[in-house]
């Protein structure tokens, strides 16, 4: 007989007397149900722990910013916190007008004196009667300067030239307006020697010197109209706001 049989047989006889003990199935169906109950416990503990961790990130959105933070809600209002709610006046009495319902309120007072187109003497139109003897498309001249004569007209139906003149303490201007074919201001300067070169109202112009101490600007005004402003005396010291004021 071999090794191996002979464990056997001595097992067999060791464990032959051997019986279950009648308690045997009951403890065991009590261990299996404390084993589950231990295994539900668990899955109980990791839902209630993965449940918490899903609303830390709803608490955090939902919590009270602290006092002092530039993200704590302003309030819509602007009256201040401070300010004493406006009581209804006693019986008998008035409710004093508010500033909306004042006369004048909400409008601009010009001082006596200086009407709002500007300070008195700068943009003044002159002219001997008043307005009506300055032509329409000059809206600038110096105080102290009347009209010498009406304004002449000449020339033909193809080239028509205006002359104003105006003379006072201020000095003289000239202004001729001419309306026809004209090849450039060039055509329009009366003075000697060689043309100075400006602008106005961004349009090329030629300037130069007059007999005396008079000088003359000329430019082309727009298509076929030419303009010459010619000025002396202190009035000279005007000449470009003159020139910039002829709006033919």
């Amino acid at each position: 007989m071999d090794l191996e049989s002979e464990l056997r047989k001595a097992m067999a006889e060791q464990v032959a007397d051997a019986s279950a003990s009648s308690s045997l199935v009951a403890d065991v169906k009590r261990r299996h149900r404390r084993r589950k109950t231990r295994i539900h416990a668990a899955a109980g503990t990791v839902a209630a722990s993965i449940a918490v961790l899903a609303l830390v990130p709803t608490y955090q959105s939902f919590r009270a910013t602290p006092a002092g933070s530039s993200e704590t809600t302003r309030p819509t209002s602007t009256v201040s916190a401070f300010r004493q709610p406006e009581r209804p006046p006693a019986p008998g009495l008035s409710r004093p007008p508010s500033a909306k319902g004042r006369p004048g309120a909400g409008t601009t007072r010009h001082p006596e004196g200086h009407p709002p187109g500007g300070p008195a003497g700068g943009t003044r139109r002159p002219g001997i009667g008043g307005l009506a003897d300055l032509p329409s498309w000059v809206t600038y001249l110096p105080d102290g300067l009347t009209a010498a004569a009406p304004c002449a007209v000449t020339g033909t139906a193809n080239r028509k030239t205006t002359t104003c003149k105006w003379r006072g303490d201020a000095g003289w201007v000239e202004i001729v307006l001419v309306k026809g074919a004209l090849a450039g201001p060039q055509e329009l300067m009366r003075s000697t020697g060689i043309p100075g070169r400006t602008s106005v109202r961004g349009t090329p112009a030629l300037t130069g010197d007059l007999p005396g101490s008079g000088r003359q600007i000329s430019w082309l005004a727009g298509p076929n109209v030419g303009v010459t402003v010619s000025a002396g005396g202190s009035a000279t010291g005007h000449l470009m706001r003159i020139a910039e004021g002829v709006r033919p």
